[in-house]
C-alpha cells in the first residue's frame, strides 16, 4: 500500500489502490459479464416448454428372404416412413422374443414447441438393411410392426 507525504497522518491510501483495476481489465471484465449472460439466455432457451419424444413410426415395407442356409448371412430390408417434418432420427430395432421369433418395429423423434406446433409437410423417410445371421435350422417368424395396429408375419426357413 503506498501512502502521499500530505496524507501520511491520515493514512488513506493513494487512489490507485482504491481501484486496482486497470482498463484492459474492465473490458476483460466486460467481456466476462457479456457471456455469461449469453450462456444464462442459452440456458432459458434450452428450459422452453418443447416436446420430445420417441415414438413409434410406420413401416411402409420389409424384404426378408424365404430360405437361408444356416449361419449364412442375409439382409432384411425394412423402408420406414414418418409423416411428417417434426419427425428425426428414424432407426429400426429387430428384438428377438424367443430363439425363432423376432419383432421388427421403427421407431423416431418427435420434437415440437409446446403450445402448437407448425410441422413441415414432409415425408421423413429411412431405407435400411439389417444384417441377419441365423444359428439354428427351423422356421423363424418375423412380426413386422407396420403400424400400432397393423402387423404382418413374415417367415424364414434355415436349412
Amino acid at each position: 500500500m503506498h501512502f502521499n507525504l500530505l496524507q501520511r497522518y491520515t493514512m488513506v491510501p493513494e487512489r490507485q489502490d482504491l481501484f486496482p483495476l486497470k482498463v484492459s481489465n474492465l473490458n476483460y471484465m466486460k467481456y466476462l459479464l457479456l457471456i455469461l449472460i449469453i450462456c444464462l439466455f442459452c440456458v432459458y432457451c434450452e428450459k422452453s416448454p418443447h416436446t420430445k419424444e420417441v415414438g413409434m413410426v410406420q413401416i411402409c415395407s420389409s424384404t426378408i428372404a424365404d430360405t437361408v442356409m444356416q449361419n449364412e448371412s442375409t439382409g432384411i430390408q425394412i423402408i420406414a416412413s414418418a409423416p411428417n417434418g417434426c419427425w428425426s432420427n428414424l432407426f429400426v430395432e429387430i428384438k428377438s422374443e424367443t430363439v425363432s421369433d423376432y419383432s421388427v418395429k421403427a421407431y423416431g423423434t418427435f420434437s415440437c414447441r409446446e403450445g402448437g406446433c407448425a410441422c413441415p409437410d414432409v415425408l421423413v423417410g429411412m431405407d435400411t438393411i439389417i444384417n441377419f445371421q441365423p444359428t439354428q435350422k427351423g422356421e423363424y417368424v418375423f412380426s413386422v410392426y407396420n403400424s400400432k395396429d397393423s402387423i404382418t408375419i413374415d417367415t424364414m426357413i434355415v436349412k
